[in-house]
């Protein structure tokens, strides 16, 4: 199982789990920017910790893991966003100069998390949390435990190439708030199981054989696994909106100063030129955007 998420539920334990690998994601994700190692690892732990996460959310929509680095930190934003509606992910870097080994708390030093999650019909919700020493799982086991009341367990492992992670949470029991009565010490047991578990395994070896390994003497029921994806939103509209929100003051000084207005994204490296009749088209026209082949 290769770019999939998988569920699992462990039968009269109150315990839920997803396990997930990134490979070509991950690839696609760093395609277009020479991110550096350390980079590149947190880039890898956050778009898996997204995929996890997504699988939570009751509703389709986006879900959105977004770090904001302080004023000196290395890392100064990370964003990995998911479409709950068809598992597709993209996600983008900044920092500043080379940065070096460290975790999350170092890299993005006296930032904070935002969890995100913009469904397509209700209310958008946030959640912010300061980052733990512990990295990006112990960052989000503590936005688990204090905002959804969710004692929960995250594995979370990168080397640059490939991504995986492990999720267990202990949900409500079905006839109340403490654990299954019949299995007072599941919850603790397979915590202690999932604890066994290497970087090296949950990205080398398969998803099965990594749920075998760990939980075969539990009685665990797992779902088909869902395919996951790269996939970048950005399109000539969007542009065209984003140049219409800036004014056509400030883009007809750079259409001015360039000779030609051009944007980059961020996320899939796609280049959109707009000469000035294109621009002209562009801010006279609310409705409609530029069409032709090199917008893509």
């Amino acid at each position: 199982m290769s770019d999939a998420s998988q569920r699992l539920i462990f039968e009269n334990a109150d315990v839920r789990g997803e396990i997930v690998q990134l490979d070509q994601v991950l690839a696609a994700i760093c395609e277009h920017h020479a991110y550096p190692p350390a980079v590149a690892r947190l880039l890898g732990e956050a778009a898996a910790a997204a995929a996890l996460m997504c699988a939570t959310i009751r509703s389709d929509g986006v879900l959105s893991l977004q770090v904001e680095g302080g004023e000196e930190a290395a890392v100064s934003m990370l964003l990995v966003q998911i479409d709950a509606a068809d598992g597709t992910l993209r996600g983008t870097a900044r920092y500043r100069g080379e940065p070096g080994r460290g975790g999350l708390a170092e890299l993005c030093a006296g930032g904070r998390l935002a969890i995100t999650i913009e469904p397509e019909e209700g209310q958008r919700y946030q959640g912010v949390v300061g980052l733990d020493e512990g990295g990006l799982a112990a960052t989000l086991e503590g936005y688990f435990r204090d905002s959804e009341q969710l004692p929960t367990r995250l594995h979370l492992a990168c080397d640059g190439r490939r991504a995986g992670g492990l999720l267990l949470q202990r949900l409500p029991a079905s006839g109340g708030t403490r654990p299954t009565e019949d299995d007072p010490d599941a919850w603790d047991r397979i915590g202690y199981l999932a604890e066994t578990l290497t970087d090296r395994e949950l990205l080398e070896r398969p998803a099965h054989e990594v749920l075998h390994r760990l939980f075969h003497q539990e009685t665990v029921r797992v779902f088909e696994p869902r395919t996951l994806a790269f996939q970048c939103r950005c399109s000539a509209g969007r542009i065209a909106s984003i140049l219409r929100g800036l004014g056509r003051e400030e883009v007809e000084q750079v259409l001015a100063e360039e000779g030609v207005v051009e944007v980059r994204c961020q996320f899939c490296g796609a280049t959109y030129r707009y000469d000035r009749v294109d621009v002209a088209q562009v801010l006279s026209d609310s409705s409609a955007a530029p069409g032709s082949d090199r917008y893509h």
